[in-house]
């Protein structure tokens, strides 16, 4: 008597039938047909008994579980201390032959030749324990035993102005260094950000500020974004007020007229200077701009000079900015070593560079929150730094990302590039874009 199958479950069923009946021979065939195909298709603990292994399945199998040996290896090592991690790996990767040949299944079957298992050198693996950047890479860098020079003199000066009007551009070429990321989009400075010019024994700290923001409107930006300029005018010992000429000549003066209304009430008179930046767009406009130079000096008579520039390109004026400002030192120990451009931290850096990116890219960096997941060294000098972009809803996550992942791959890699330059080291930088539960 045969059981009868009656499902890919392999549930028999109480009920038999002879074998000896008129359809005997045709029962018997799918009564073997049915256990071959319930042993070679749904048993996942043994193959058939009456197959013998080939000795093609034989060698995926032994390079499988050299590729397992290999990781567990790595594994192992990476948690390990640094110097028995290296030690450990070099002994293994000498005693790899050995390993293989004693593995090698006997067989007088030809044997196809042997590829080396790819290996990750620990300078490129991921991280196990990827921790966030510690307070030393949050922190200002502040260097407190540096030797001063002969006789040394110092100023501080703060840059005012409507937002965009160019004061971080002008910052970089008098420093010669790009201490504040610029783009075409305003308030790309969210922060007051100190730079340094140093030249002989003279040093200038500049206050790089955001825009100034008129009060109807400082309930759309934070407090940080707002209040950031004025508090800048309490530390300096000198004002650079800046005017977008061709804001002047094009544009309502709204903010203009708030930024002196609050010149006038400042209970500490300062001595300023008048800049008038993009001169080049403005040419043949020259009468124009005296008659804006001569109504601002006459609204605040703490003007000691007033200069004509062009940042951008040419870098009109900046030269003779540089040795006015010189010229305005006093007696004085410096605040920062000779070599230092700022004291900007390195995440504060690396987020302002991939925000400038984003700027670039996309003109969205207003709506995307950075948050810090990993701050790694590893072998070689090479610094790993992983970070979140955080958006507030999955249309936006999708513009970031982009079709097959091109605008995030192109963000990636043009921001490390940036990051290394102005690290002065190699890195490897790895981006995530993920939506926020909270509004960013």
């Amino acid at each position: 008597m045969l059981p009868l199958f009656r499902s890919a479950r392999a549930t028999r069923l109480a009920c038999t039938i002879p074998i000896n009946g008129p359809h005997s021979t045709a029962l018997r065939r799918g009564h073997g047909e049915a256990l071959q195909f319930f042993a070679t298709k749904h048993s996942k603990s043994s193959p058939p008994t009456d197959m013998a292994p080939s000795s093609k399945s034989l060698e995926l199998l032994r390079r499988t579980l050299q590729d397992k040996r290999a990781k567990l290896q790595e594994i192992t090592e990476r948690q390990g201390p640094p110097a028995s991690a290296t030690h450990t790996l070099s002994s293994h990767e000498k005693e790899t032959p050995s390993t293989t040949q004693e593995q090698t299944p006997t067989s007088n079957a030809p044997q196809q030749p042997t590829t080396p298992t790819p290996r990750h050198k620990l300078d490129r693996a991921m991280p196990i324990f990827a921790s966030p950047a510690d307070m030393n890479v949050r922190l200002p860098k502040v260097v407190r035993n540096f030797s001063q020079p002969e006789n040394p003199e110092i100023v501080k000066i703060a840059l005012i102005g409507s937002p965009n009007v160019g004061k971080s551009t002008i910052v970089n070429d008098l420093v010669k260094s790009t201490v504040s990321i610029v783009s075409v989009r305003p308030h790309t400075t969210r922060e007051r950000i100190k730079a340094v010019l140093t030249q002989d024994n003279k040093q200038i700290v500049f206050y790089d500020t955001p825009g100034v923001v008129p009060e109807k409107n400082v309930s759309r930006l934070n407090r940080e974004l707002v209040t950031s300029s004025w508090k800048a005018i309490e530390d300096a010992d000198h004002l650079l007020v800046v005017m977008d000429c061709n804001k002047l000549l094009e544009h309502s003066l709204i903010t203009e007229a708030y930024i002196f209304e609050r010149l006038a009430k400042l209970e500490k008179p300062i001595p300023a200077t008048l800049i008038f930046n993009k001169m080049d767009l403005v040419k043949g406009r020259d009468e124009k701009i005296q008659e804006f130079a001569a109504k601002y000096n006459e609204q605040f008579p703490n003007f000691v000079k007033t200069i004509y520039t062009s940042a951008q390109k040419q870098q009109i004026g900046i030269q003779e900015l540089r040795s006015h400002l010189m010229s305005l030192t006093h007696p004085g120990p410096w605040l920062y070593p000779a070599n230092q451009k700022s004291d900007q931290s390195d995440l504060n850096r690396v987020e302002d560079l991939i925000r400038s990116e984003l700027f670039g890219l996309l003109k969205v960096p207003y709506h995307v929150k950075q948050v810090n997941v990993g701050w790694t060294e590893l072998e070689d000098n090479v610094l790993r730094i992983d970070q979140n972009l955080l958006v507030d809803r999955p249309g936006l996550k999708k513009i970031i990302v982009g079709t097959d992942g091109a605008v995030i791959r192109d963000l990636t890699l043009k921001s490390r590039q940036l990051i290394g330059k102005a690290l002065q080291r190699r890195v490897m930088l790895n981006l995530q874009v993920k939506i926020n539960s909270k509004k960013v």
